[in-house]
């Protein structure tokens, strides 16, 4: 674990971690209780940006590219590929329009992953989600959403398609945190480009606040 990633992650004050839960599922989970849905919630004393560049740093495997999708706050994502040399495909259109994405990659095979870029908490996202599944489930592809609002209910309205969640507060910009699925997060282990964007590091930082009593992963 990078020594770097401990300013860095740390543990969600209790009205914070409650409103990850509401913008994750309408489900009333409790939060020391969430890791039973076989996610995890890693939190940051840092920006939305920075939770942002930890997931591309730690998830993208070196040798492949994602594809960028959206309206808005394009830029953001751009800036974080570029920053760790991570080959990107840029898509910016409307939810009808995404259909034409299948087309733009052809055979390309190399693409590991879509960041969905959310700007808005309304119906667009599951239009968005609707065209992207099939394009995600029958390439292998995963799913990264990168909301730079507040959000709610995301796992359930995406139909848990939804690998990664980036997200924060516009009362808190100086929080953030991500929610990962943990069998791909675990995957994430040594893979990170910077040790101060080490994704599994901040994870590891965090678990240090779970009790070792341990509920089967059931919910």
């Amino acid at each position: 674990m990078s020594l770097a990633s401990f300013s860095n992650a740390g543990f969600a004050p209790e009205a914070l971690n409650a409103s990850i839960i509401n913008m994750w599922t309408r489900d009333e989970i409790h939060p020391a209780q969430f890791y039973r849905t076989g996610f995890e919630t890693i939190f940051f004393n840092h920006n939305r940006q920075y939770a942002l560049n930890c997931l591309l740093s730690s998830a993208v495997p070196s040798d492949r590219e994602i594809v960028i999708v959206g309206q808005e706050n394009l830029s953001e994502v751009i800036s974080g590929a570029n920053q760790f040399d991570i080959p990107n495909l840029v898509f910016e259109g409307s939810p009808d329009e995404i259909s034409l994405v299948d087309a733009v990659l052809g055979s390309e095979t190399n693409v590991s992953h879509f960041v969905l870029v959310i700007g808005k908490d309304d119906e667009q996202i599951e239009k968005y989600i609707n065209h992207l599944k099939p394009i995600l489930k029958f390439k292998g592809i995963d799913l990264i959403l990168y909301c730079t609002s507040s959000v709610q209910s995301i796992n359930d309205r995406t139909n848990g398609a939804v690998d990664y969640m980036i997200g924060g507060w516009s009362d808190f910009p100086d929080n953030s945190f991500v929610v990962a699925r943990r069998n791909k997060l675990v995957q994430t282990e040594g893979n990170s480009r910077a040790l101060n964007f080490d994704l599994y590091a901040s994870w590891q930082w965090c678990l240090q606040g779970r009790g070792s009593n341990i509920a089967p992963m059931e919910m």
